[in-house]
């Protein structure tokens, strides 16, 4: 019973990552409809918070990096937080 568990956890981070990585490769294009002025808009934060409620589950000592990248917005913090986030999504999956 706890190996079919163990598998549908792996499932389940295999399947997050996908939605996950496709939703920060639309934010780590500083060109997308979620900027504006380089800055993230309405839409943008909507999906910051999809991201950060998937990749907490996993990670939460990214909390406060999360909580700086909302009140910032800026695309530069943004984009080093979401490209940190592809390396311990990566290391996960090995």
């Amino acid at each position: 019973m706890e190996a079919i568990n163990r598998s549908l956890k792996v499932i389940r981070i295999k399947m997050v990552s996908k939605a996950v990585m496709r939703f920060i490769e639309e934010l780590l294009n500083p060109y997308s409809i979620y900027y504006s002025d380089g800055v993230l808009n309405s839409e943008g934060m909507t999906l910051l918070k999809v991201i950060a409620r998937e990749v907490l589950r996993e990670y939460p000592n990214l909390k406060s990096r999360f909580a700086k990248a909302r009140r910032r917005r800026d695309y530069e913090y943004v984009s080093g937080l979401l490209n940190d986030v592809i390396s311990y999504l990566s290391q996960s999956s090995r």
